[in-house]
């Protein structure tokens, strides 16, 4: 039988289907028990819920706009996420870029300090693959400005940074709950902050488009609950018109409401996030185990005493070899280019152009290897011969 590992994902199981569609009946009920149930886990006082990480995202500077209207750049990594520019362009602000350390994959501090100035409205912190920033030396830099940060926990949701769950380490938060992300709802994203004045300005926000009806959520999370599985991941992959694993930058995205839908899935997933976490980690460890010594290679390392979630173990090649993917193995590229290199997001840029060494080297030589309850023994022994073997 041929099989087929998805470089990411969390399958939605027949329990988080009946405890969906059991949401629906509850309506409004069922979005409070969740946003309760957030505040609960990761200790804070304020949640809201947004249709997508992307739409969380654009809400929650938009509030920020509000707050400090004579501020209208926002500080991002120079390689992140093609959804986290798109949020700053849809919310009607600039960027500006700084570098990445490829060792730890945290924001490299002479760069991020250069960023940081009268106009800048917040810095946006992206823990890579479940990696979390050092958000410490972040905050040394922010704060004689007075510039708030966002503590983007979109790939680290169930990861700490030094007994603080990430996502509650700056002014504010995210989470998302798309399919490759910690835990799946079809699509999601969350916004978490302790601040009052923060929350008032974020209520305020409006969610200008319909959200997707629960039959149409509810066939997607059914295909994913099947296609997601490695007997069936391959005809999802064989077709191109899905894009999937494609960056796009694109700023026209809808901002819409959480369903109950989603958010009955969301609350029964989320009572498996530190099994799902336990599970990567076990998954991590082995590869870590199993690449030690190989040549050619480099796995970042994480922020003394920080444990990666690892969403996905991202491994750099060193040498001059050309990059090569393995697909059947999930072993494929993350973003193809640093966000410096989108030629639709360089009339929002300020200043234009620059060079970010540790993002370039990131675009051009970083794999990731999938960490997900699918990969078996034998797919890590696999997958480790082909590195070797590279």
């Amino acid at each position: 039988m041929y099989r087929a590992l998805p470089p990411a994902g969390v399958p939605i199981t027949a329990g988080d289907l009946f405890a969906g569609l059991a949401a629906v009946r509850r309506g409004e009920a069922a979005l409070v028990d969740f946003r309760e149930a957030i505040s609960r886990t990761f200790g804070v006082r304020h949640v809201f819920l947004a249709s997508s990480g992307r739409a969380a995202l654009s809400i929650l500077l938009q509030a920020f706009h509000t707050l400090h209207p004579d501020r209208d750049v926002v500080a991002l990594p120079a390689y992140t996420s093609f959804s986290v520019p798109s949020a700053v362009v849809n919310a009607g602000l600039n960027v500006s870029l700084y570098d990445v350390d490829p060792v730890t994959l945290s924001p490299v501090p002479e760069s991020l300090a250069r960023t940081v100035g009268n106009r800048t409205l917040a810095v946006v912190v992206c823990h890579l693959f479940g990696y979390l920033a050092d958000l410490d030396s972040v905050r040394q830099i922010t704060a004689p400005h007075g510039v708030p940060v966002i503590d983007d926990a979109a790939q680290a949701m169930g990861a700490d940074f030094r007994g603080k769950p990430a996502g509650t380490c700056g002014d504010a938060g995210l989470y998302s709950l798309s399919r490759g992300k910690n835990i799946n709802a079809v699509d999601g994203g969350i916004i978490v902050t302790d601040q009052d004045e923060l929350a008032r300005a974020v209520a305020k926000c409006t969610l200008v488009d319909p959200a997707e009806g629960t039959p149409k959520l509810f066939l997607k999370a059914l295909l994913l609950s099947a296609l997601l599985h490695p007997a069936l991941y391959w005809f999802p992959r064989s077709l191109p018109f899905l894009n999937i694993g494609v960056s796009v930058f694109d700023p026209a995205f809808p901002i819409a409401q959480f369903t109950a839908f989603q958010a009955g899935i969301a609350r029964r997933m989320l009572t498996r996030l530190p099994e799902i976490t336990t599970g990567r980690r076990q998954v991590s460890a082995r590869f870590l185990a199993s690449l030690a010594g190989v040549p050619g290679i480099l796995i970042p390392r994480p922020v003394p005493g920080v444990v990666p979630v690892h969403l996905r173990l991202p491994v750099i090649r060193t040498d001059s070899l050309p990059l090569r993917e393995a697909p059947e193995w999930g072993v494929v590229r993350s973003y193809p280019s640093t966000l410096a290199a989108i030629p639709a997001l360089s009339s929002h840029t300020v200043p234009a152009s620059q060079r970010f060494p540790g993002a370039e080297f990131l675009a051009e030589r970083l794999l990731t290897v999938p960490t997900h309850e699918f990969v078996t023994e034998q797919d890590c022994a696999v997958i480790s011969r082909w590195f070797a073997a590279y």
